[in-house]
């Protein structure tokens, strides 16, 4: 009993001290990417910008809203509600950045973009990375109800892996690393990654 007494509160000290040692670096971090030019949209930065423009000039492309996606695509809808993506405007909003454009980019759904995400107040629908966020505008896909439609969709796993790459870099994990990024990408393709 002891001894688990001790394993216990050995892996709290480090846990406690993990948790706060990284927080100067982080504070850093983040502040690096604030005082930086603004980051390019994902979507736009994956697919590069003409072919964005092309696409979307076609008018056939906007945001739905993952509630959309949830009629199909249920228990990947009900998977990702326990995914850290869901999740990721509220971190960035408890740490007074929720309006700032540089970190709205990777943690809404379709910023920068003219169906996407703008605000909490005019679109909620769109706030933190749903289904979307990863595949592009859902207008086409819900209409088509086949594997195609999307501008990243799992037809096209180069284009995601680009898209996930955009947010997920060395800029925001130091322990980045692209072995690491392989094995959680093919988690993904579950409807539960963990």
């Amino acid at each position: 009993m002891m001894q688990q007494i001790k394993t216990v509160t050995r892996s709290l000290s480090i846990a406690l001290l993990l948790c706060i040692t990284p927080l100067h670096a982080q504070e850093d971090r983040i502040q690096t990417v604030l005082d930086a030019p603004p980051s390019p949209i994902p979507l736009v930065k994956t697919l590069g910008q003409q072919t964005f423009d092309d696409a979307m000039a076609t008018g056939k492309y906007h945001y739905v809203g993952n509630t959309k996606c949830r009629l199909c695509h249920r228990e990947f809808f009900i998977g990702r509600k326990k995914d850290l993506h869901d999740f990721a405007l509220e971190k960035v909003i408890e740490l007074g950045h929720g309006d700032n454009p540089r970190c709205l980019n990777c943690h809404t759904t379709g910023y920068g973009i003219n169906t996407g995400f703008t605000s909490m107040e005019e679109t909620p629908r769109l706030a933190n990375v749903q289904c979307e966020g990863c595949h592009g505008p859902g207008s086409v896909h819900v209409k088509r109800r086949d594997a195609g439609g999307f501008l990243a969709g799992t037809d096209r796993p180069d284009l995601i892996h680009k898209m996930c790459l955009s947010c997920h870099n060395k800029l925001w994990n130091r322990s980045f690393h692209m072995d690491d990024f392989e094995e959680t990408y093919k988690k993904y393709r579950s409807p539960t990654p963990k």
